[in-house]
Parts: structure tokens; sequence; C-alpha cells
């Protein structure tokens, strides 16, 4: 009995609860959006989200530092992918991100991210505090190096995010301030340069951003019908499958990217709160995590996990409110995407891990 209490006590029902919160208000939405789409898009999405959940289970109950072990295997695997890209990927919408493998379309990036914090995970847990200088650009070097193959392809949202959860993890392991205001000083300097490394669509979006009406009909067309649509729901939503954006097709994206969109016309601002919260106490439970268990690798995992969801939850949230420009971000557990989905429920699944860890 007490051993059984004790497992029962090392699930963080929380966690469990806000993923599963969010998958579920993702597979209502799925529906909607892809009615007058393609509607097996929404049948895969639930395979997906069935076969992340069996992963999450089998994660959960592995000691994560089998997976810390194998980071440097596991990054290589990740390089190669993201190398393969370049010469045998498969371009959509004018970027070439994906893999076909036997039919079934693989995002390397998605791994890359996996790769990238199982690495810093590893690393930074046996360097000392504060981070030497070595310690600071050799961890830079692990994330900057797939953030630059995953830039070219072109896709700004990934890199940013690589380059994000670089900066969480250092800080957490150690990143004296001296180091953070050089970092922020050299960002600073270098905004006026990267407008001259971006693809021309991204310069557009970005200007999109500023005024998305001196460009209606191309540009800014995605990010005024999101708004539009988002607004069209105002306190308790239109309906399901009711949504005049959604279901007459104005809203581009609506089943990846921009399905924060049909959650708000469809369900409205109660729904959007809904998930909001949702998020809210997922990461909660993540850094809870990362707080509670003194092992310095199991810290610095969670953080990882973390940072990767609260980044592209606010980002993506933000861009299809108008807040934020557009860069290609889907929202966790929710937008349509296999290599997405099944990523993030291994993240869960092994911070779940962690936390089972620190209670025994």
């Amino acid at each position: 009995m007490s051993v059984s209490l004790r497992s029962y006590r090392s699930w963080d029902i929380q966690l469990m609860g806000a993923s599963a919160t969010i998958a579920i208000a993702g597979l209502i939405a799925m529906a909607s959006a892809t009615s007058t789409l393609n509607p097996d898009l929404a049948v895969r999405h639930s395979v997906y989200a069935a076969v992340g959940l069996l992963i999450f289970v089998a994660a959960s109950r592995t000691n994560y530092h089998r997976w810390t072990d194998l980071a440097a295997a596991i990054y290589g695997v990740g390089l190669l992918l993201l190398l393969a890209v370049l010469t045998v990927g498969t371009m959509r919408l004018g970027a070439t991100r994906w893999l076909s493998v036997f039919g079934v379309s693989l995002q390397p990036s998605e791994f890359a991210k996996f790769s990238v914090v199982l690495l810093l995970t590893h690393y930074l847990a046996g360097q000392p505090r504060p981070l030497p200088a070595r310690a600071v650009l050799i961890s830079a070097g692990f994330a900057g190096l797939p953030a630059m193959l995953v830039f070219n392809q072109p896709d700004l949202g990934s890199a940013t995010l690589l380059a994000a959860i670089w900066m969480a993890m250092a800080w957490v392991a150690g990143l004296s301030r001296r180091w953070c205001f050089s970092l922020g000083g050299g960002l600073c300097a270098a905004l006026p340069l990267a407008w001259h490394v971006l693809k021309d669509y991204q310069r557009d979006r970005l200007a999109a951003f500023i005024d998305p009406h001196a460009d209606p009909l191309g540009a800014g067309y995605t990010i005024i019908q999101s708004t539009i649509a988002i607004g069209s729901g105002q306190w308790w939503g239109r309906g399901w499958f009711c949504g005049t954006q959604n279901q007459l097709n104005f809203l581009p994206e609506r089943h990846s990217d921009f399905i924060f969109s049909v959650i708000g016309e469809e369900w409205g601002f109660l729904g959007c709160a809904v998930v909001i919260a949702a998020f809210v106490m997922l990461l909660f439970s993540v850094v809870r995590i990362a707080m509670e268990t003194s092992e310095p690798q199991g810290r610095l995992l969670a953080t990882g996990i973390g940072c990767w969801i609260a980044y592209q939850a606010f980002v993506n949230m933000g861009m299809v409110m108008g807040l934020l420009p557009v860069v290609g971000v889907p929202l966790p557990l929710v937008s349509y995407g296999g290599s997405s989905m099944v990523m993030l429920w291994l993240m869960l699944g092994l911070a779940q891990s962690v936390r089972r860890a620190s209670r025994e």
C-alpha cells in the first residue's frame, strides 16, 4: 500500500491535467479548423496526440539520466537531420523544413530542440558556478550551430527559440550578470544588421506587424483575418463550427500556426482564457519541478522544457493577436504537426520523470 501511495504521489496531477486540457482544446479546435480544409488532418492530429500520450507515459517511467547520458549521440543525429534538410528536404510555403521518410513527413527542427535541451543539460550540469567564459561559449555553440541551420531553412521562430532555451538554461546554470549585460548589449547592436540577413518575406512580415493595412491582401492579410476572427468571438464565441473566418476559409493556416484564432472566434474570450490558464498551470508545474529537485541535471532539464513551452505559447498567441510579428511558431500541443506533438509529449514525460526521481 505504501509503495502504491508513493507511486501515486510521484505523479504531477496538475501537469497531467493542464496538458490534457490543452490537448483536448486542440482536438476540438482542429475538428472545426479542418472541416472545410481536409477532415483527414483532424484524424491524423488525433493519432499524433494518442502516440504522444503513450510516449509521455513511457518516458515518465524511465530514468531521465538515461536520456542525458545519450545527449551527444542524440545531438549528432539532430545535426545530421538538419543537414539532410539542406539536400533532400521538402519545400512548402517557400521554406524547406521537412523530410519525407516512407511517406511520413518529419520536421527535424523539432528534434533539434529536443537534442539541444538534452546536450545543454548534460554539459552545463557539470560546470562550476558562476559559469566560466569557456563554458558559456561552448554551450552557446551547442545551441548556435543548429540554430543557424534552422534559420537557413528559413525558420526564424525555431532559431530564436533555441537561443531562448540556451539563455534560460545558462542562467539557471550560473550565467553571471556581466555576461547577461554583455549579451544584451551585443544583441541590441546586432539588431540593425539582422535586417539584412532576413528573407524578403520575413521583412514583409515585420513590416506588416507595424502596419498590416499597408498591404491588406499580401503580407498583412493573415494578421488582419486573425484579429477579425478573435475579435468577432467576443465573450462567449460564435459556437463550434460556426466561426465565419474559419469556416469560410478567410483565415490561412488555421490548423497550424493560427489555430488559436479558431479558438478565439468559436469559443470567445472564455475559451481563450481557459487555454491560457491551462498553459499557466502547466508552466507553473514544470517550474515547481525544477525548483523542487536538487539534482543539477533534473533542474536544468525542467528549465529547458519550461522555456520551450513558454516561449512557443507566448509568441504564438502574441502573433495571432497582432501583438508580435508572425514568425511561424506553433502553439504547443494544439497546432497540427506530428513532430512537434510527439517531441513535446516526450519532454513532458521527462519532466514527470524528474519529479518522480525527486520524490523517491
